[in-house]
């Protein structure tokens, strides 16, 4: 249960004093309001009723908290506990709910004690946030001595909250929590199961499915997802004493349609059921919603009713998009139809000024950037007239998006895998997928210290031997070795997001504005060629003339194995500072288990400035020691192989520390030998790997 900082500032002090303390005296010692404090009351209540305490408020002496010490014990320390680390996207977004729901000003010092950072952390989430507020329109205030508020209308602040909901659930999952299985509400975080109330939501998506009953049509999933959110977050603002406008012109207008009689009957029962008054406005606000459905819906003979403008406007559209991205969309008839339909209720909305709802509008426009910003061209082409907004935009992407033509053009996955070296786990990733997964035609493997300098939009999917807790793009993480289950996951991934993916239309733009006739090679190029060989070859002399395998003492733990391995490759002059690559090593572990499961075999590696060429060495230890696994598990291990490379790796280097990689997994028997203490086996199998690897490159 997530308890704030003020629940438990009041919280203590109604434990400190047992014969009751009022409101007035709570909201002096904690520094805000007694409107404040009562509205944290009901909160307080569910908490202190959850540990079995009763919550008694007596007139004259203001509130104590009754039961066994024991219990109060128990709720001291579920207080104590309930500090909790959170990631900077839920910092952010807890920030977002307190803005949004607070109507005065906000404490940064509070802020910060409830999300247990410091000050200068909020301050900078704070930036992130105001960012994401001007797209509605909302101003965050920061004045010294008064905190931060938000400004801005209560009909921003609302298709804020919606956004914040939707980002989190997408419309099987809303579905799934409107009809009970509320497994599925994990998905959103307590504070906003706190604005949007989930018994409300529940409630209000069977009384608007009851009514759709009485409708001559029906409601499309995202509309009712919508309509849905839109009445519960109303019904919240409402008892909160918040109040909607809207333009009077508009709101005549829309009082001339029969919409208009049905948004009265439902504000009639939501009056009942809720026990509160809903203005005039907010009628006009649900009967924006049923028009919306009705037109989606009157469209069945599309072709035969819709104005020709409409569809010659929707064929420019598809004309325009098809030679851009060279995919041919006028071959889906599909698409042609949705887009009819869609667009001419759009341009309804677009003239009547009645504002779409769109809450995933943000993220479509995000995500889908490349195909966002060509439908916006297009639309200026094919509909010169009409100034389309974004959430209309970002509705005609999925359209697009979800357009069978993009998976038939989408053959070719392109794969970046990712580990913190680049020189181990991801390399060995990268020989499984290659046999595993015929789909995947290029894989690119990188260290994380690397990506900077990498485009994450030209790949299809990103694989990552390590978690990377923020990234700003989706990825999965598995294990070097590719489990069985792991294959499947990244073939449903490549299946599901071929449909929309972004990085297949880029790929067409730039080859389509980039390509070029093949040129001949001229006595630049056959130099560096020529120097990538060389680098090859001398680190693959360096290799294997330093190449040994090593028998080690009995050693306790894993720490002073590494420090001592490490010893051992200094004694050989192949490393600096050896306390530091053992410490390099032990980070490294930390990022990723390096036990290969279901092996005795430890691969240790790391990039490190005391190391000036790569090294390959062999530990045999005299008894085997438990290390954590690539797939978080454990394993018992009997040989240790060492990997190490400098800073500045060459890209002739690299090629080599992949063989190596590849070769200690390519088969049972490779496996076998590498865990071996068997020099000559070992020195036979590698020097065969890189060599054969070396005459493909020639």
């Amino acid at each position: 249960m997530y308890i704030s900082a003020r629940e438990r500032e009041i919280i203590h002090l109604i434990l400190e004093n047992p014969n009751g303390i009022n409101v007035h005296e709570i909201a002096e010692q904690i520094h805000v309001s007694s409107r404040t404090v009562h509205r944290e009351l009901k909160g307080i209540e569910k908490i202190v009723e959850a540990h079995h305490l009763h919550f008694k408020k007596i007139s004259g002496i203001g509130m104590t908290i009754e039961g066994t010490q024991e219990q109060k014990n128990e709720l001291q320390i579920t207080i104590l506990k309930s500090g909790q680390e959170f990631t900077q996207k839920e910092r952010q977004e807890l920030i977002l709910c307190s803005l949004l729901k607070e109507p005065e000003s906000i404490k940064l010092s509070s802020l910060a004690n409830d999300l247990h950072v410091t000050v200068a952390t909020v301050s900078n989430d704070l930036n992130r946030v105001e960012e994401w507020l001007k797209e509605f329109e909302l101003n965050l205030i920061r004045k010294k001595g008064y905190g931060i508020a938000l400004q801005g209308s209560e009909r921003r602040k609302r298709k804020a909250f919606g956004h914040l909901i939707a980002q989190q659930l997408n419309e099987y999952e809303f579905l799934a929590v409107v009809e009970d299985e509320f497994e599925s509400s994990n998905r959103l975080s307590n504070e906003l199961l706190e604005i949007i109330k989930l018994e409300k939501l529940t409630m209000i998506g069977k009384m608007i499915r009851d009514i759709e009953q009485r409708l001559p049509y029906s409601l499309a999933d995202n509309a009712f997802m919508t309509f849905t959110i839109h009445l519960s977050l109303a019904i919240e603002r409402i008892i909160q004493g918040e109040v909607i406008e809207i333009d009077k012109e508009v709101l005549e207008e829309l009082k001339m349609s029969k919409e208009f009689l049905i948004a009265g009957q439902i504000a009639t029962e939501l009056e009942e059921v809720f026990k509160i008054h809903i203005p005039v406005a907010e009628k006009g606000y649900i009967t924006m919603h049923l028009l919306g459905a009705r037109l989606r819906h009157e469209k069945n003979d599309w072709l035969e009713e819709s104005d020709t403008e409409i569809v010659a406007g929707s064929k420019k559209l598809i004309q325009y998009v098809s030679k851009q991205l060279d995919i041919d969309f006028e071959k889906d008839s599909a698409l042609f139809e949705g887009l009819i339909t869609h667009i001419e209720p759009a341009i309804y909305r677009i003239q009547k000024k009645l504002e779409a709802n769109n809450p995933l509008a943000t993220q479509i426009q995000k995500d889908y950037p490349v195909l966002f910003n060509l439908i916006q061209e297009g639309l200026i082409i094919a509909f010169p007239a009409v100034s389309f907004p974004t959430e209309e935009i970002a509705y005609l992407v999925l359209h697009f998006g979800s357009s069978h033509v993009v998976y038939e053009n989408s053959k070719e996955v392109r794969a970046l895998v990712l580990c913190s070296s680049g020189i181990g786990s991801s390399k060995m990733l990268a020989s499984r997928i290659k046999k595993e997964i015929k789909e995947i035609t290029d894989i690119d493997v990188s260290s994380l210290a690397n990506l900077k300098n990498i485009q994450l939009e030209q790949y299809d999917i990103i694989l990552s031997t390590v978690d990377m807790p923020g990234f700003s793009k989706n990825y999965i993480t598995v294990n070097p070795l590719l489990t069985k289950v792991e294959v499947e996951q990244i073939r449903e991934e490549i299946k599901r997001s071929s449909l929309t993916t972004e990085a297949a239309l880029l790929k067409k733009i730039q080859h389509k504005k980039h390509q070029k006739p093949r040129i001949q090679e001229t006595t630049e190029t056959i130099k560096q060629k020529m120097e990538l060989v060389h680098q090859y070859t001398e680190t693959v002399l360096h290799i294997l003339n330093t190449f040994e395998t090593i028998s080690l003492p009995f050693i306790p733990t894993s720490s002073i194995l590494l420090l001592e391995v490490c010893k051992q490759v200094n004694m050989r002059g192949l490393i600096g500072d050896y306390f530091e690559v053992s410490n390099e090593l032990m980070e490294r572990e930390k990022k990723g288990g390096l036990g290969i499961p279901g092996t005795g075999i430890a691969l240790y590696h790391c990039r490190s400035e005391y190391v000036m060429k790569p090294v390959f060495l062999s530990f045999q230890l005299n008894e085997s020691m438990v290390v954590k696994a690539m797939d978080q598990s454990t394993v018992k291990i009997n040989s240790l192989l060492l990997l190490l490379a400098p800073v500045d790796l060459q890209m002739g280097q690299l090629e080599v520390l992949s063989t190596i990689s590849s070769a200690i997994i390519e088969d049972e028997k490779s496996i076998k030998i590498f865990s071996s203490n068997n020099y000559s086996d070992i020195y036979e199998t590698l020097s065969k790997a890189l060599y054969e690897n070396l005459q493909k490159k020639i």
